[in-house]
């Protein structure tokens, strides 16, 4: 018998991702060597509609739900491998520990849900790294010692952009990996659709105690798995064993006796494997390409030449009348549907030694940012009182065989808090302004500044190609230089309308929230705007999302120029404000008039000579 699975359709259409994701969940169920599902880009509000699909398929006959675990950021090692137990004893209260919920106390599968894979903590990721694809796991922690052969199944959600920051040993440990940026979830008790017959006869087959039957592979099954994988150096063996693992689950839901050729190019469909179209080496670099972790550069606050033209050069509306409005929505992310985004997703390794944010602390000490672990106390500052009790419990039958627990100061352990930022990049990119000009070599000395300090980076985007309402302004904020969203908005198509004034407005509203978010404020925040100064929607437009029918004239300037004098009254001693002159002509004047209005200062995008070419 061929596989069952149909033919999926392109990755545009939505309709198709319920059902490639129920396959793959299916597979997850019946297969044990599929302990893992990855999703990208999996929308927030459907994390929890698949985990329960996932769950109902892994429950045994009677219907009961499987041990479920999440794991975040904050996730220690003793939230993993030993929980405590209190119970009332003769003497008392007593305090013990038990097996954890990774250990699997219960026979049976759980579920193992990790919200953000990117964002994990370190104790997480190690887990994740020894029981995913282990045939038996054995652990010692705090005096409990346990061996077993791990059958939980684990659901890991990351977005694309946040692939490059985490390591190829941990994506590799994830056989079965999905895009689904646009899943549709369907109401009523099936959200992924319904189960075929034959599915829920191999789903019951693999909730049996008893010995499964082999399925053997055909003779032209191995050529064919290698040849859809057209696999590169170095990426080891584990996506040819992913990818006849998948077929194997293909073949027991089709209820097959031999696993054929036609599974595996069913898994490579249902996995949507590039094969040989693949590309087997990086793009040269080009026009498009943007290295932020180039070592040396340095931001110098000046002094810069000044080319302002003398007053009363008359400004007139900027470009040909056109009708603007509306277009097609691109998207925030341009997301690429294959299993293996960091073959080429991300900028360059970094060669730039990091600095540690500075914590910025006034008055009493108080405890700031997110619990990322437990360490050993330093103070009696932000104790840990769970976790002391839980190491003062070790000791107890060799300090005090009575009732009480008697912690000592070695005991006491404190929160590992990560850094609040306290430095920030905001770009305002024009892209009406690019035409010919490469620049980024003029934003690259403020993007190695931010990926020095780790400071996260605000980008607003201004008449890009493809905007979802060209009359206004896009903006997204990344966690660091390396996140590939930022290469993709600068290399992105200028459109035909330049809603500079709302851009400017969308990076007020950023700073405001952001010296006002954190305790102590931000220490240093730099907006570089990249523009021409020629904004031709005014304000009003942007609000509408609707261009008027009236003419434009300098209203959009004079909106944009407000915009900027409201930024220019925030604190100067912790904003920096830089305009970069692209050196377009006529009204060379402009980007000058809008740096005196954010009491900042200009730089110029192109050399002289170049600028002087331009204008001829």
């Amino acid at each position: 018998m061929s596989a069952s699975l149909p033919r999926p359709l392109p990755a545009s259409d939505a309709d198709e991702l319920p059902r490639r994701l129920l396959t793959a969940l299916v597979c997850a169920a019946v297969e044990p060597g599929l302990p893992g599902v990855l999703l990208f880009d999996l929308p927030d509000a459907h994390l929890a509609t698949v985990a329960a699909v996932l769950d109902r398929l892994l429950a045994g006959p009677t219907g009961t739900p499987v041990p479920r675990t999440a794991l975040t950021a904050a996730t220690t090692d003793e939230d993993l491998w030993s929980r405590p137990r209190v119970s009332r004893g003769p003497h008392g209260i007593d305090f013990a520990l038990d097996p954890g919920p990774l250990t699997e106390p219960v026979p049976g599968p759980s579920l193992v849900v990790v919200p953000d894979l990117a964002r994990l903590s370190v104790p997480g990721k190690r887990a994740a790294v020894q029981l995913l694809g282990a045939d038996v796991a054995t652990v010692e922690q705090s005096g409990l010692r346990r061996r077993w052969r791990p059958a939980a199944r684990w659901l890991a959600v990351c977005r694309t952009e946040d692939v490059p920051r985490v390591s190829p040993h941990l994506l590799d440990r994830f056989p079965l990996r999905l895009t689904v940026p646009e899943l549709r979830i369907r109401p009523g008790d099936t959200p992924l659709g319904p189960l075929p017959a034959t599915w829920t006869q191999a789903l019951d087959r693999a909730r049996s105690t008893g010995p499964r039957t082999p399925l053997h592979p055909a003779d032209d099954f191995a050529a064919r798995v290698l040849e859809l994988l057209d696999d590169q150096d170095g990426t080891g063996q584990r996506r040819a064993l992913a990818l006849s693992r998948t077929a194997r689950a293909l073949a027991r839901l089709d209820g097959a006796e031999r696993i054929t050729a036609d599974h595996a190019e069913a898994a490579a469909r249902l996995l949507r494997l590039r094969g040989a179209r693949r590309p087997s080496a990086e793009p040269p670099p080009g026009p498009d390409t943007v290295d932020t972790a180039r070592a040396g550069a340095r931001i110098l606050p000046g002094p810069w030449p000044d080319r302002r033209p003398a007053p009363g050069t008359p400004v007139l509306e900027p470009g040909p009348a056109e009708r603007i409005g509306s277009g097609r929505a691109a998207g925030p992310w341009p997301t690429t549907d294959t299993p293996y985004p960091e073959d080429t997703a991300g900028p360059p390794p970094e060669d730039s030694p990091l600095r540690t944010p500075a914590r910025r602390t006034t008055g009493p000490r108080a405890a700031r940012g997110p619990v990322v672990g437990v360490r050993p106390a330093r103070d009696l500052w932000d104790l840990a009182p769970v976790r002391t009790a839980m190491e003062a419990a070790k000791y107890r039958a060799v300090r005090d065989r009575s009732a009480r627990l008697v912690i000592l100061p070695g005991d006491l352990r404190g929160y590992v808090r990560a850094p609040e930022p306290v430095r920030m990049l905001t770009l305002v990119l024009d892209h009406t302004c690019r035409e010919d000009w490469d620049w980024h070599a003029a934003l690259d000395p403020f993007l190695q500044w931010a990926y020095v300090t780790r400071a996260p980076v605000h980008v607003v985007e201004v008449g890009g190609r493809g905007a979802p309402n060209e009359v206004r302004a896009e903006s997204f904020t990344a966690l660091s230089t390396r996140s590939p969203r930022i290469a993709a908005a600068l290399a992105r198509q200028p459109g035909r309308a330049t809603p500079l004034a709302h851009g400017l407005q969308l990076a007020e509203q950023t700073l405001r929230r952001a010296f006002r978010h954190h305790r102590a404020g931000l220490v240093e925040a730099l907006l570089v705007v990249v523009t021409d100064g020629r904004g031709n929607v005014p304000l009003a437009a942007s609000r509408r999302g609707a261009a008027g029918r009236g003419a434009v004239g300098r209203t959009g300037i004079d909106d944009a120029l407000a915009a900027a004098g409201r930024i220019s009254g925030m604190d100067r001693t912790r904003l920096h404000s830089l305009v970069i002159d692209p050196g377009r002509q006529p009204y060379p004047e402009l980007p000058h008039l809008l740096a005196e209005a954010l009491d900042g200062r200009v730089v110029m995008g192109r050399p002289e000579h170049e600028a002087a070419d331009r204008g001829r």
